[in-house]
């Protein structure tokens, strides 16, 4: 069987966890292709992880015959670019979160995979861990009677200096963008509806983008969640959700990472249910996820009307806290 090459779109920090060390116990799959900014970096990279070959450009990865994925985890301003001549190239799409800038850019790379054929798929790891599934399916089988409310947080102190992208409006920065996608993304997926009510607030950096953000979604079905998130200096990590329902709860902790052995995730019911978690990590279910569903056709939880459906809420809970500027920046000035 011809293996499955990946081809890597820099050397992000993410990339190891995300594709590298997955790769290495997927047999099916090969690291192909890299190409970085400075040549010499994506040679490191290439040596120490046994990527096979090298590129001068995003271009020459995008282009490179033995690719069938791309996996792009630039600066969130570069993913539409990139996205979309990956998939006019013919090749899949694994986009990392958050998707785009803002919600017609999400669009265009979407209508771009259906002209091209080939799949985009988000990167929501958590997505595709058994303990995620559990929970879903505890929702699904009244465990804790009619949903009522969601409460979910991420918070993780994320220093600037000077260059964080995660900082800086040009590049898509922001605590909601970076981490507050993540409670978003439970939320609509429990739901499987879109907010029809949004009320938000903000604190910003001196540079201009959330620092906090807190916001409040309604949904048709009834449902209320209530989501905070911050990057501040002295923000200890957390990442929680609690699902209040008609006649029981479930508590989540770390259904971002529920592998991670420093912040352990546990899913239980008030009434003493509890979940076993897999401490294979959230980044191999997903690779593993990607690869059976390309071969397969199968479809995935984090792609099609999914990603529209997060970026237009991204969009609206930036409009409600007065910050729909950070996501159009044409509006900025």
């Amino acid at each position: 069987m011809t293996p499955f090459g990946i081809g890597l779109l820099g050397a992000a920090r993410i990339t190891d966890k995300a594709i590298v060390h997955p790769v290495h116990v997927t047999p099916q799959c090969q690291l192909t292709a890299i190409a970085a900014r400075d040549r010499g970096r994506a040679e490191a990279y290439a040596e120490r992880y046994g990527v096979a070959e090298v590129f001068d450009s995003y271009a020459d990865v995008v282009a490179a015959d033995r690719v069938d994925l791309i996996y792009n985890p630039l600066p969130i301003n570069l993913h539409a670019e990139w996205t979309i001549n990956a998939l006019k190239a013919g090749k899949h799409v694994l986009c990392e979160k958050p998707f785009a800038m803002n919600a017609e850019e999400a669009q265009a790379m979407l209508s771009a995979a259906e002209a091209s054929g080939k799949r985009l798929i988000e990167a929501f790891h958590y997505r595709y861990h058994p303990a995620f599934e559990i929970c879903l399916d505890w929702v699904e089988a009244d465990e804790i009677g009619e949903l009522r409310e969601i409460h979910a947080a991420f918070d993780v102190h994320i220093k600037d200096n000077g260059t964080e992208i995660r900082h800086r409006v040009e590049t898509g920065g922001g605590a909601m963008m970076d981490l507050g996608c993540y409670p978003l993304h439970w939320a609509l997926s429990i739901t499987g509806e879109a907010p029809n009510q949004i009320e938000a607030k903000a604190e910003l950096t001196p540079v201009g983008v959330d620092e906090t953000l807190q916001a409040s979604l309604s949904f048709p079905s009834g449902v209320t969640a209530h989501l905070s998130t911050s990057m501040a200096e002295g923000a200890a990590f957390r990442a929680t959700m609690k699902l209040i329902g008609s006649k029981g709860e479930i508590e989540f902790n770390n259904p971002l990472a529920p592998h991670n052995a420093f912040s352990p995730g546990w899913l239980r019911t008030a009434a003493g249910r509890e979940a076993e978690i897999s401490p294979t990590n959230t980044y191999t279910w997903q690779l593993a996820a990607v690869f059976r569903a390309i071969q397969s056709g199968a479809p995935l939880p984090t792609e099609g009307e999914m990603i529209l459906r997060q970026q237009v809420s991204l969009d609206e809970i930036y409009a409600a806290a007065g910050l729909r500027h950070l996501r159009y920046l044409q509006d900025a000035g």
